[in-house]
């Protein structure tokens, strides 16, 4: 992880929108991965932003003009998204004939987490004219099974159907319960959430789903997915991305990217 050089590639991005104003990009930025307390575990210095991530994150929500997400799991990426979401609203007011779109959580991000801790961290941390935009929800998360296959579930999810949703939580430490002995307190056992399972049957055609990291939790999902998806992984970047490809189901089930213009993001 070199973040001088990941800042100086999106240095000119991430100036033109602002978002050095919102994220001290430079904060740790000589972290090194295993700066880490040997005894407790625990990072001697607070995570960084990732620029690679938080851009790659500002442009796909600028450029598919996306109205509603889930986040699973907050940190840096909560403020990012927010402040696409904000862009994408601005433009969205601009025009001058609306369709008539059937979503009742226009340019919404929906945040959940299993900490309260880390929620009233974030919330405390967002900018303020951000702050309207983001509904925190805390829950729980319990082991579970799909199809007799072990993975987890958030107790509560927000009752919404998004547009983007971006999983990056919740730790295998989160997860409760075990099944027959098997837990995910085991530190070889990898994430493997399945809300989104849950969620599928209700997606409208042209979702798409980002996953950092989590390739073991991205192949269960494609095993398991019952839907068309172009299933794309990019093994260098550590990141696997679904968008459903099925056909609109009807003029109000539409996405920003239906009438929107690409040519605004930068």
């Amino acid at each position: 992880m070199n973040l001088h050089k990941q800042y100086e590639k999106h240095k000119e991005y991430i100036e033109f929108n602002k978002l050095d104003k919102l994220i001290n990009f430079q904060e740790n930025i000589n972290y090194k991965e295993k700066t880490f307390d040997s005894v407790s575990g625990k990072l001697n210095i607070p995570f960084p932003p990732q620029s690679d991530d938080l851009v790659r994150l500002h442009k796909l929500i600028r450029s598919r003009k996306v109205f509603t997400i889930v986040e699973f799991g907050t940190g840096y990426s909560t403020i990012i998204m927010a402040d696409a979401l904000v862009k994408n609203q601005e433009e969205w007011n601009s025009l001058s004939n609306k369709p008539e779109i059937r979503n009742n959580f226009m340019f919404k991000l929906f945040c959940i987490d299993a900490s309260k801790q880390w929620i009233k961290k974030m919330k405390d941390t967002i900018p303020e004219h951000l702050r309207s935009i983001v509904d925190f929800h805390q829950s729980d998360v319990e082991i579970g099974k799909f199809n007799g296959q072990l993975c987890h579930f958030y107790k509560r999810l927000p009752d919404i159907v998004p547009d983007f949703v971006y999983l990056d939580g919740p730790s295998a430490k989160d997860v409760k319960g075990n099944i027959n002995g098997l837990s995910f307190n085991c530190e070889e056992r990898t994430v493997m959430s399945g809300d989104l399972l849950l969620m599928e049957s209700t997606f409208i055609p042209g979702t798409f789903i980002l996953i950092d990291g989590r390739t073991n939790n991205a192949r269960f999902l494609e095993r398991n997915f019952s839907r068309n998806y172009k299933v794309k992984w990019n093994k260098k970047e550590d990141i696997t991305t679904f968008e459903l490809s099925e056909e609109r189901l009807g003029k109000y089930n539409l996405l920003g990217t239906d009438f929107f213009s690409e040519n605004t993001i930068y």
